[in-house]
């Protein structure tokens, strides 16, 4: 059964608690069979067969196959070859007797005597347990067996039963496998705690000190196994984390996998994630890298604390710097940022196009929330002020175009001609209808019936849509007669500029404004593109919420601007803060991260870049400290060996001003 055990824990399966089997030969029985009592109550026993016939016991023995022998004999004369045979070949014995004494035992060369009677004290911790500190009983300390003078130590732990003559002694060879006792039924007046010893002693035989059979003794025995009851349990065994069992015999239950000195938040502990080092309760939480680590509940998504997360990580803070702008914002101000994180730039702001028509308040929009009014545009006869000039509906039938009182829808038959209105005297022989009341003086011919003749400047008589005063139409006809055609219609270039309304000028009244002008920072579209003020300071170029007025250093790039997270490595100052590529890996801010050899980057003075110095400190990080320097200069006298060339001591005459030469260099450097 030990055999088998022990192939299965070879081959890395526990083996099972299996019954045992126990043979009690006792030709003595006593009304306190304190052994019997012990094994009546021992756990685990598969079956106990008893005899108190010696002759019997022995044919037991040599027939049957047994996990111990309890053999409690007080017949002095009798030997046994069977257990013999049955301990010689690895059996498992407890040795009770009864012995006459020892001369007559040498006699007749079989059993054994005591020698001795004494009081003996109970250390071996395999067979104390349960018994209390200092148990005592009455026993005795030394046995013999009879054919030979040899002495043994009944409860040494290590070898029980030896003999100098060979295989005359019952105990040949069983280190361990053996325990002798005086017949303790007697000797011992506390029945309670000889049924505990008997048991211990069961215990220790049937279990060993290895009862779980995993090859590592139990710490009763002196030895590592700090459960010997579980074959997963031992100091070769591989610890299992979390599972509440110290599985090696070490230092407890594996609960800091990491070792960053937290123990894991599933157990009871802190560490939101035992597998990395980088993640615990004392460490500084690195915004946006979608890992909680300082073990909060979270990763950082909000720098600035406003309440709203970084637009990088799903939020809607697009300057998770600034904890005046994200959503939400109400009071967007004139300062090329985008505080409400909306994609637009100083929104209802006098520098914002709110409809959208190409002009803002500041660029003379007189009305920011409709598109169809501001400088350029088309009047038309609505009551309103559509370009923006200060004038309601002019040029239209309804104003008073030549200040005259009279509007053509009031009756002005020549609007553009302050002589001519309903109030005009009519004047004879100038061929012009001058009271608007459809005739002309006398001996004027009008063909056309528009009140101008030939003669009045009528410039073609055949069309009564022709005429002065008539509003020119963009109809390629010079309608009012005053030789320029299509003159303030869309299909004229009005300012001059060689765009007409109809070939895109968006302000036809100003030659500075067309498809062909320049941008300016002036709240106008001056190139009519449709934007205002774009590729300017003040204009957004890259959508990025801020512009280069606002401090985006590079417009053209919508991942570059005030507030955003650099970027290690780019060589792109991506948060334009004058700074390029500052990261927390260059601590010391000398040009060198950890990762490229900075071996120390809390020193400016360290770095990979640096000549040494003889400082105590290695300085250019190659893992020598002070190469080239044999000897410092003490209280300002040179040492007898003078320092190696390139390697100026401190102190050391003409050559200590090289000393500042890397200091220089790093600082020029920083």
């Amino acid at each position: 059964m030990k055999r088998a055990s022990l192939a299965l824990i070879l081959l890395g399966v526990p083996s099972a608690s299996m019954a045992e089997t126990i043979l009690y030969c006792n030709d003595y029985v006593v009304s306190a069979d304190r052994m019997g009592l012990a094994l009546d109550t021992f756990e685990g026993i598969h079956a106990i067969t008893r005899t108190t016939s010696l002759s019997g016991c022995e044919s037991m023995i040599a027939s049957g196959s047994w996990d111990l022998v309890i053999y409690a004999v007080q017949y002095s004369f009798h030997s046994s070859p069977q257990l013999n045979s049955y301990v010689s070949s690895g059996g498992f014995a407890i040795m009770q007797d009864w012995t006459t004494d020892s001369a007559r035992a040498s006699a007749f060369g079989i059993g054994w005597a005591i020698t001795n009677y004494s009081t003996l004290t109970v250390t071996d911790p395999r067979l104390t347990s349960g018994l209390g500190s200092g148990f005592l009983m009455v026993s005795t300390p030394y046995l013999g067996w009879g054919i030979f003078s040899q002495s043994f130590s009944v409860y040494s732990g290590e070898v029980l039963a030896t003999s100098a003559y060979g295989s005359a002694a019952i105990g040949l060879t069983n280190d361990g496998r053996t325990i002798v006792n005086g017949f303790l039924t007697d000797t011992v007046t506390d029945s309670g705690a000889a049924i505990v010893l008997y048991q211990n002693e069961i215990e220790m035989l049937l279990g060993g000190c290895d009862a779980d059979e995993d090859g590592y003794e139990a710490a009763l025995c002196g030895g590592d196994d700090c459960n010997d009851e579980d074959a997963w349990v031992h100091p070769g065994a591989l610890e299992v984390p979390y599972d509440g069992i110290d599985n090696d015999c070490r230092d407890g239950d594996a609960v800091d996998l990491d070792g960053d000195g937290y123990a894991w938040d599933g157990v009871g502990g802190l560490d939101c994630d035992d597998t990395d080092p980088s993640v615990s309760p004392g460490m500084t939480e690195l915004a946006y890298d979608g890992i909680d680590n300082d073990c909060d509940g979270g990763d950082l998504t909000d720098a600035d604390g406003d309440g709203h997360d970084w637009v990088g990580v799903g939020g809607g803070d697009c300057a998770d710097v600034d904890p005046d702008v994200h959503p939400g914002v109400t009071d967007e101000t004139s300062d090329g940022i985008d505080e409400d994180c909306d994609g637009l730039v100083d929104e209802g702001t006098d520098r914002f196009d709110d409809d959208g028509d190409g002009y803002t308040e500041v660029g003379g929009d007189c009305d920011d929330a409709d598109s169809g009014a501001h400088p350029g545009a088309t009047e038309t006869w609505d009551g309103v002020d559509e370009d923006c000039d200060g004038l309601v509906d002019d040029g239209t039938v309804a104003y008073d175009d030549d200040g005259d009182g009279y509007s053509e829808l009031a009756g002005d038959c020549a609007d553009g001609d302050a002589s001519v209105s309903p109030a005009a005297a009519e004047v004879y022989g100038d061929g012009v209808d001058n009271d608007c009341d459809g005739e002309v003086d006398s001996g004027a011919v009008d063909d056309d019936g528009d009140g101008y003749t030939v003669a009045a400047g009528d410039c073609d008589d055949d069309d009564p849509t022709v005429r002065p005063g008539m509003d020119e139409l963009a109809d390629g006809i010079d309608n009012d007669c005053d030789g320029l055609v299509d003159e303030g219609t869309t299909a004229s270039d009005d300012d001059g500029d060689g765009f007409s309304e109809d070939a895109g000028d968006c302000d036809d009244t100003n030659p500075t404004i067309g498809p062909d002008s320049a941008e300016r920072v002036d709240g106008v579209d001056n190139d009519c593109d449709g934007a205002v003020d774009e590729g300017t300071d003040s204009y957004d170029d890259d959508g990025d919420g801020f512009s280069e007025e606002a401090g985006d250093c590079d417009d053209a790039s919508g991942a570059v601007f005030p507030g955003t997270e650099e970027v290690a490595g780019n060589g792109v100052d991506d948060d334009c803060d004058g700074e390029v590529d500052e990261m927390e890996g260059d601590l010391d801010g000398d040009g060198y991260f950890a990762d490229d050899g900075d071996c120390d980057d809390e020193d400016g003075w360290v770095n990979p870049g640096l000549a040494e110095m003889c400082d105590g400190i290695d300085n250019n990080c190659d893992g020598e400290v002070d190469e080239g320097c044999d000897d410092m200069v003490l209280d300002g006298e040179a040492s007898e060996t003078a320092p190696k060339g390139g390697c100026s001591a401190i102190g050391h005459r003409g050559l200590g001003w090289l000393w500042w030469l890397p200091a220089l260099v790093v600082f020029r450097r920083r």
